[in-house]
C-alpha cells in the first residue's frame, strides 16, 4: 500500500500550509505572551528586591538605635546630689549650718549613687520619704524637711522647705 500524493491535491497543499503557518502564529503569539508575562514577573522581582533592601537597611538602622539607645540608657548612672533648702532665712541657718545639714542629707541618701536612674524615678516616693520621715539634729535643735521639688537626672536636684524645728 502506497501512501497518496497529497502534493498534486490544491484543498491539501492549502490545508498543511495552513497548519504550518497557524503553528508559527501561533507559537509567536506564545512568546509574545510568554516574553510580556516573564518582563512584567522581573519588573516584579526586582521591586520587590529593591523592597527587601530598603527594608533590611532600615532594620538594621532600627537595630543600631535600639542597641544605642539600651547602652545609654544602662550608662545613665545617679552621680551627684544638688540640694539646697528653700527657707532657711525664717530659721535663721548660717551657711556652715545649711551646709552640715545637706552634708547629712547626702550621706543618707549617697546609697544611691550609681544606681540607674531608671530605678530611682521609679522609687521617688521612697527618695522623698527618706528625707521627710527623719530628723537632722544640728546645735541642739531638730530639723524635719520636706520635699519642695525633686528632678531626677544623673544629678539629683531636690529644694527642701524646713516644716519644723524642735
Amino acid at each position: 500500500m502506497r501512501v497518496p500524493p497529497y502534493n498534486r491535491d490544491p484543498g491539501w497543499q492549502r490545508f498543511f500550509s495552513g497548519v504550518v503557518l497557524g503553528a508559527i502564529v501561533g507559537w509567536l503569539i506564545f512568546m509574545l505572551m510568554y516574553g510580556v508575562t516573564l518582563e512584567k514577573n522581573i519588573g516584579d522581582l526586582i521591586k520587590y528586591k529593591e523592597e527587601v533592601k530598603s527594608y533590611k537597611n532600615r532594620i538594621h538602622i532600627l537595630t543600631e538605635d535600639n542597641d544605642k539607645l539600651k547602652e545609654e540608657k544602662d550608662q545613665l548612672k545617679i552621680e551627684d546630689f544638688k540640694i539646697s533648702i528653700i527657707n532657711h532665712e525664717k530659721y535663721m541657718l548660717n551657711s556652715f549650718s545649711r551646709s552640715s545639714i545637706i552634708a547629712r542629707i547626702t550621706e543618707d541618701l549617697n546609697d544611691q549613687v550609681s544606681k540607674d536612674v531608671a530605678s530611682i524615678k521609679d522609687n521617688r516616693q521612697l527618695l522623698i520619704k527618706v528625707i521627710e520621715n527623719k530628723s537632722y539634729a544640728l546645735d541642739d535643735k531638730r530639723y524635719y524637711f520636706e520635699v519642695d521639688f525633686l528632678y531626677i537626672d544623673t544629678t539629683i536636684e531636690m529644694d527642701l522647705l524646713i516644716v519644723k524645728m524642735e
